[in-house]
């Protein structure tokens, strides 16, 4: 559901004024404008910065010179409050390096909550290493994301469920990409798609590729249901993490124990996919069925999860 007008032009005129007015930001745009005839933002450059990252990154292919100039009139919408999409918002804070404060009151302001209040129950922008690289160029928004991570008895990760519900960025969307630990034992998927290979990635992971049962056009939802069984290590398990380069919308995560529990443990978010420092760690109770559970409004630019000691 696209965010309600008053939001969008609520949010347009926050980010106007970060970029205004916060050194930081100004200074990314400010050093790729040609003229600065007032004390506004020149949407030329906010463009460059944009598209720099989009190359950086590999989203776009660095050949595509032209891109500064076909992202003009969608910098000039979003930042006027006529259309900002998700993707157009998420290119944004990521191009400009917003700081988690900053983040989390665009987003807030984004889905019309008050951003000085409560806030929603979110995470994000703790990443301070490099992400695992993409399977494929993300062309979908997760909607809602549910994971089951399941311990056995020789205190080892014996599967993860995931039932995941998208939405295309764009048209032609059929595949869906994620990075598990190597340990990965088999991937099977349950509806929605099927299993199209295993993909290179980084040391310590491997890329996974899910074909859609369809092609979807722009706007258009899929859902996928699908578990990666683990083999079994030299150590026990003793956390779980769940990464999100982009945001990642209502995410419900269930460490579930087969017949022995933990002691004590903590959900946590990090600074990196794989080791890294534990920017927040809180103390958390299994339920009543010896579960640990914890939902997120949203996660974005950050890895979740739990640990434990036996």
């Amino acid at each position: 559901m696209p965010p309600p007008p008053d939001a969008v032009a609520a949010t347009a005129e926050l980010l106007r004024a970060m970029l205004r007015s916060q050194a930081a930001y100004r200074q990314r745009w400010v050093r790729h404008a040609l003229r600065m005839r007032t004390d506004d933002i020149s949407y030329a450059a906010v463009s460059q910065v944009v598209a720099l990252h989009l190359w950086d990154q590999g989203i776009v292919a660095d050949s595509d010179r032209e891109l500064p100039r076909r992202l003009r009139d969608r910098i000039r919408h979003a930042l006027r409050g006529e259309q900002l999409s998700y993707e157009t918002l998420t290119w944004i804070i990521e191009s400009f390096y917003f700081t988690a404060e900053d983040s989390h009151k665009i987003w807030d302001t984004y889905a019309g909550n008050d951003p000085d209040g409560a806030g929603s129950d979110g995470v994000g922008s703790t990443l301070r290493i490099p992400p695992v690289p993409m399977v494929s160029s993300q062309k979908h928004q997760t909607k809602a994301l549910f994971s089951r991570y399941y311990i056995n008895s020789d205190r080892m990760l014996a599967k993860i469920e995931t039932s995941h519900a998208m939405v295309a960025l764009e048209d032609g969307v059929d595949t869906f990409g994620y990075s598990p630990r190597d340990t990965v034992a088999d991937v099977q998927v349950i509806a929605g798609g099927s299993f199209a290979g295993y993909r290179s990635s980084v040391p310590g992971f491997i890329g996974v590729e899910l074909r859609l049962d369809r092609t979807l056009r722009i706007g258009q939802h899929a859902s996928l249901q699908y578990f990666t069984a683990h083999r079994s290590t030299a150590e026990p398990c003793t956390q779980v993490r769940r990464a999100a380069r982009s945001r990642i919308n209502d995410v419900d995560m269930r460490v579930i124990f087969d017949t022995v529990t933990p002691v004590r443990a903590w959900w946590c978010a990090w600074d990196s996919y794989d080791g890294g420092n534990t920017v927040l760690r809180v103390p958390t109770d299994l339920t009543p069925i010896w579960e640990l559970h914890r939902f997120f409004a949203y996660i974005e630019h950050t890895v979740v999860g739990f640990e434990w000691e036996w």
